[in-house]
């Protein structure tokens, strides 16, 4: 019955939150659309099965207008299980701000946890 599900992120730029994907973990951009004023307001990204959608902070107001805001406030956190524990976290420490360095969690799982551009909490993790 459900096939995916693919977070749709708020951003405050959706073109600076693009580059950070792209240049800090290793996205690529799927399809983008511009706005107005020569930026984004909306892109889609992927690496390997992992799929995010940016829209722009003032753009998702006006679509939904139950989620208008003055800034972003990030909400959620993303979890994110990868097979190269080690390979990835060598590939982004000292590009991303480390919130929580690696260490061993209670259900057995790997992680460290960095925050986006946005403040968007990313965890990390592989089952030990």
């Amino acid at each position: 019955m459900l096939n995916s599900i693919t977070a749709n992120l708020m951003a405050e730029s959706v073109s600076a939150t693009k580059e950070f994907y792209q240049d800090m973990l290793g996205f690529s951009e799927v399809t983008s659309v511009p706005d107005e004023a020569g930026g984004l307001q909306f892109a889609i990204v992927q690496r390997d099965a992992c799929l995010l959608m940016f829209q722009e902070r003032q753009n998702l107001g006006e679509e939904y207008p139950c989620l208008a805001t003055d800034k972003v406030r990030p909400g959620i956190t993303l979890y994110i299980k990868v097979n190269d524990f080690a390979g990835f976290y060598a590939e982004v420490k000292g590009k991303v701000r480390v919130l929580h360095d690696v260490h061993t969690t209670f259900y057995g799982s790997r992680e460290f946890a960095f925050a986006d551009n946005n403040g968007y909490v990313l965890t990390i993790a592989e089952n030990v």
